[in-house]
């Protein structure tokens, strides 16, 4: 590994002919290629909800559906779940860092990152060795914005970092996307806050449909007919009672999950986080990691306040 001056040839500035330039030495392990132009940030909250999680897959999932790059920064939350997804479906990806190029925050995240190094690339502009700082990492949005062509915004709470790094999006030039959430949940205010701060800035959109990525130039026909079709389904629920149903499935549910989703099942009018805890005799530790996969599952939604309520689908 060896730091790639910004004049360079094989820095990102020249490979994906950036506008603005990044403009600065980075460190790079992986690589970085020419089909890297064009690149979908998303960003979002580092504790969102198991409805955000589920958002960034499918964000994920539309991007590399349209032979696009997935760019984020490696943090706790929305950022993992999109590199594990763009990952997952078979496409490349970029982790951009706030840390040395040798220093890999969160520590959880060090296999992650290896497996982003054959797939795309682990980024760095700052010194090797330099440990999470918190001035640091609003240099790092700077960088993703600058790097991606377009940005989704999945789920930020009022003072997400992550809206930094859609804002300079917008100054930069770039597409703007917004997730929009249930009116009220505090985990979408920073959203309806953005919304409302730059509604007169044509290059912001409200993603209420993930065809809309082709404004970003998705291949439609890859979004509506290839193997992502199961996995790009409308928003057609934004309040997320119904969020992602599996359509034409039989659940098949064992130990924890079956006795958390009938304990839900009896309680359609919705139960939260305390009384499930209560009532599976499920620790609090391991309940989370239950209910995403329910809801990964299309058996359960949830809502905000951590309410959850059966969907549809039936055992």
């Amino acid at each position: 590994m060896a730091k790639i001056s910004n004049a360079a040839e094989n820095h990102p500035d020249r490979i994906l002919k950036l506008r603005p330039e990044i403009g600065l030495p980075l460190d790079i392990e992986g690589s970085i290629l020419p089909c890297d132009a064009g690149a979908v940030a998303i960003v979002g909250s580092r504790k969102p909800s198991l409805y955000g999680i589920k958002l960034a897959e499918k964000a994920a999932a539309a991007a590399v559906g349209s032979g696009k790059t997935v760019i984020s920064g490696l943090a706790r939350g929305i950022d993992t779940e999109s590199h594990r997804a763009a990952l997952k479906y078979g496409g490349r990806t970029i982790a951009v860092l706030g840390t040395g190029i040798n220093v890999i925050y969160p520590e959880e995240n060090v296999g992650l990152a290896e497996e982003i190094k054959q797939r795309g690339a682990v980024v760095s502009q700052f010194p090797p060795d330099t440990p999470p700082i918190g001035r640091n990492f609003p240099i790092r949005n700077e960088t993703v914005a600058k790097m991606c062509s377009s940005l989704i915004l999945i789920q930020a709470a009022a003072k997400s970092g992550s809206l930094i790094t859609a804002r300079l999006a917008l100054e930069y030039g770039k597409k703007v996307f917004v997730c929009p959430g249930e009116i009220g949940d505090p985990l979408f205010e920073g959203n309806y806050g953005f919304l409302k701060k730059y509604r007169n800035n044509i290059n912001l959109k409200i993603l209420f449909d993930f065809d809309m990525l082709t404004e970003i130039g998705a291949d439609s026909d890859l979004i509506s007919g290839s193997m992502y079709e199961k996995q790009i389904s409308d928003l057609t629920e934004i309040s997320g009672e119904k969020p992602f149903l599996k359509e034409k499935k039989e659940l098949q549910l064992e130990g924890s999950e079956k006795i958390v989703y009938n304990i839900i099942k009896s309680k359609p009018s919705g139960i939260d986080f305390d009384d499930l805890t209560v009532l599976s005799g499920i620790g609090a530790a391991e309940l989370p990691a239950v209910l995403l996969s329910l809801v990964l599952e299309g058996a359960v939604s949830e809502l905000s306040g951590k309410i959850y309520k059966p969907s549809e689908a039936k055992l």
